[in-house]
């Protein structure tokens, strides 16, 4: 059994593919309009790569060398040699050569190859053996210096986008937004590294006034950092342009560094937001709303969203995935639950613990949120689905925010119309357990002073979790159930409001029961005498409820154990 289980499990983790350093040299490279890219490759590898181009409908010619077993033992530089040539007569714009891992066994002299043909606009690049998918993108754009002319003269208000390339998530219609954004100020974009640009447009990139790096938590800064040494080119790369405040602050500190007057375009474009923000109710709908990040392909957009969801959409981002521990410690700033490069079944287990209201994720996300019974889901990473996102819907930008703010609204109202069948102020069903008086009459009053658009939501997880317990404990829902139920799952600063429900009702109830032992109490984890002593003081109705509030308290604050100091911490953070 166990070996049926281990098995599975195994079965599982091999279903989630992490891109490699060769796949985002491949997305980097195939991104190149008139280039042609040849990965030098056994057939298994090219042929992964070419449904991937299939599926996502790219417009883009890969060309392989498919290695045999004895090429990869005895060497393939001579079918490198006519795969190139065979190539060259297309006549390209560029050629771009990716070794796989394989061919560093064979050791192939692939620049010599290259020499020998005797084609100056070839791209040799060699990904990091064990590298990652932005590590593979890197060292593509660190390549294409080679081909880059040194620049006669600057154009003035000229930028370089660096960063967007194939299976980049959103890629195409976050460069649309950027570029109107751009526009509007009087700045152009002379090149993009590398999707959708021409080979002549990268030669000329180094006559950009600035570059800017669109995903500084992914890839783009080394490369920026070399142009900077090499052509005297600026960059910026401490602003991602997720969210109204923050795509202001991008937008102004590009108009500062070519010193351009953007005042008027900026305070137009931040009128229209905050309408748009009024006419959609946004804050009544997001208030005391939680959502969830998976996004550990995606460092850059787990870093602005956040900020967006919880800054300017008061949202709680209750937990966040990435695959950097720089992006992660950003991320900190806005989160409490950070995760760097966890597994799906880690995920799987904090989605359920953290119940957020909506999930940003890719497929494998959605797959496991949906087996888990959640519903509301916003792709925001890859894998995902062909022709899902189009360039109407950026993340990036003014246009991305709004997106973003749609998106999150819909998927509110979405949530409340499926559990309320379209009643908003419809009956709590109260399923098969049997309901004491007191409990109904307090849910009741509870879910009168919860705001009007969460309500439904909160309501049926508050009624999920109370019937949950009563069957753990073979019993109806007790008032007691109630109370400690309404305090592990109310938000902090409604606990006071909430415990007013009780108040009159435990009193009375506290001189009917017997007092429960301190030593009875359903302890969880390990406490210190002194902490328990403290518990003393404590009525003996919600002595069950302190316990568990004071364990998840510890739990979501990284302590082991419960002292008497880390009751006095939940007690500051109550109010108490």
């Amino acid at each position: 059994m166990k070996e049926n289980l281990q098995a599975a499990t195994q079965f599982r983790m091999q279903e989630i593919h992490t891109p490699s350093a060769f796949e985002g040299a491949l997305w980097a490279a195939v991104g190149i309009k008139d280039a042609r890219t040849i990965f030098h490759a056994p057939p298994g590898c090219y042929i992964n790569q070419h449904v991937n181009i299939l599926v996502n409908d790219w417009t883009t010619e890969l060309y392989s060398t498919n290695l045999s077993y004895a090429n990869v033992m005895q060497g393939a530089e001579d079918k490198l040699e006519v795969t190139l040539r065979k190539v060259l007569d297309k006549k390209p714009a560029a050629v771009i050569i990716v070794t796989a891992p394989s061919v560093e066994v064979t050791r192939d002299d692939v620049e010599g190859v290259v020499h020998k043909v005797g084609f100056k606009d070839a791209v040799v690049v060699w990904p990091p053996i064990g590298g990652t998918v932005s590590e593979g993108k890197e060292e593509l754009f660190l390549r294409l210096l080679d081909i880059m002319q040194p620049p006669k003269k600057k154009i003035k208000n000229a930028v370089n986008l660096i960063g967007p390339t194939f299976s980049t998530f959103n890629w195409q219609a976050d460069v649309f937004e950027l570029k109107r954004m751009l526009s509007s100020i009087g700045v152009k974009v002379n090149a993009v590294l590398t999707g959708g640009s021409t080979v002549d447009e990268l030669k000329k990139a180094p006559q950009a006034a600035l570059n800017i790096c669109m995903y500084p938590f992914d890839c783009g800064i080394k490369v920026a950092r070399e142009m900077q040494k090499r052509f005297d080119i600026p960059y910026l790369d401490d602003i991602i342009p997720i969210g109204f405040e923050q795509s202001a602050a991008w937008l102004q500190k590009i108009a500062q560094l070519l010193k351009i007057d953007a005042a008027a375009a900026i305070k137009a474009a931040m009128t229209n937001a905050w309408e748009f923000v009024r006419a959609n109710m946004v804050f009544s709908v997001t208030f005391e709303m939680s959502a969830a990040l998976s996004l550990e392909n995606n460092n850059s957009h787990s870093v602005g969203i956040s900020h967006f969801l919880k800054n300017e959409m008061g949202i709680d981002v209750v937990m966040c995935s990435v695959s950097s521990a720089e992006a992660g410690e950003k991320v900190r700033e806005v989160c409490d639950t950070v995760l760097v490069s966890p597994t799906i079944d880690e995920k799987r287990e904090l989605f359920v613990a953290k119940s957020p209201m909506v999930i940003f994720g890719n497929f494998y996300d959605k797959k496991v949120s949906m087996d888990e019974g959640f519903t509301n889901f916003i792709f925001a990473d890859i894998p995902t689905i062909g022709y899902l996102n189009t360039e109407n819907c950026p993340f990036m930008g003014f246009m991305g925010a709004k997106y973003l703010v749609q998106a999150i609204v819909n998927e509110v109202y979405m949530k409340i119309f499926l559990e309320t069948k379209g009643e908003l102020a419809g009956p709590i069903s109260y399923g098969d357990i049997a309901w004491d008086t007191q409990a109904q009459e307090a849910l009741m009053k509870i879910s009168e002073m919860i705001p009007h658009f969460v309500r439904a939501t909160a309501m049926k997880k508050l009624q999920q979790v109370a019937e949950q317990l009563a069957k753990e404990r073979n019993s109806a829902i007790t008032l007691a159930i109630m109370q400690e139920v309404a305090d592990k799952y109310t938000p902090t600063k409604f606990k006071a409001k909430f415990s007013s429900v009780f108040d009159g009702a435990g009193a009375e109830q506290a001189g009917e029961d017997e007092e429960v032992p301190i030593d009875q109490l359903p302890y969880t984890m390990d406490w210190e005498d002194s902490a328990k002593q403290a518990l003393e003081e404590v009525p003996s109705p919600f002595r069950v409820a302190a316990v568990s509030g004071t364990e998840e308290y510890a739990k979501n604050h990284g302590h082991a154990k419960i002292t008497k100091e880390v009751i006095e911490s939940f007690r500051k953070e109550l109010g108490m």
